[in-house]
């Protein structure tokens, strides 16, 4: 007797295979055809088969391994999340390392302000101000460029 696996098993293998999403009656008519889940007893097997994979993605029990439903030309499709979930790229800042003496009343209230919008470090919280404060002094900051621009000329 050959070895059989489950419906979403056969789906992710299949998906893995092909490397593009598919629809479910296809991914069942190929799993039949390649005997690679148990012979069904239902009336129509492609069906059943069918309706099963699109019920455990619909409610999410069953989905092992884990399928999604997609959108393409010829409509509602079964595909692989790692083809879909955005890829986390990490951007390289140069920093540069400052250190400034702070007062302490001031040091006191950026800890404040740290706690209060749960920053995971005072180091952070000052990030977050002064980017506020450029943001808040930008239009100054354009009127001061542009005074010394019209002083080169």
């Amino acid at each position: 007797m050959e070895k059989t696996i489950t419906i979403q098993q056969a789906a992710a293998q299949l998906l893995a295979e092909y490397k593009k999403p598919l629809k479910s009656k296809d991914l069942a008519k190929l799993a039949q055809e390649r005997r690679l889940v148990a012979p069904s007893t239902a009336k129509d097997p492609i069906q059943s088969l069918s309706q099963t994979l699109e019920r455990n993605i619909r409610l999410d029990k069953g989905n092992k391994p884990r399928l999604v439903f997609v959108e393409i030309e010829e409509g509602r499709a079964i595909g692989l999340p790692e083809w879909y979930e955005e890829k986390k790229i990490e951007k390289k800042i140069a920093c540069e390392k400052i250190e400034i003496p702070l007062p302490t009343d001031l040091l006191n209230k950026i800890k404040i302000y740290q706690t209060s919008f749960n920053f995971s470090s005072i180091e952070e919280a000052i990030i977050q101000l002064t980017k506020k404060g450029l943001g808040a002094a930008s239009q100054e900051l354009i009127d001061r460029l542009k005074i010394e621009l019209d002083e080169l000329n």
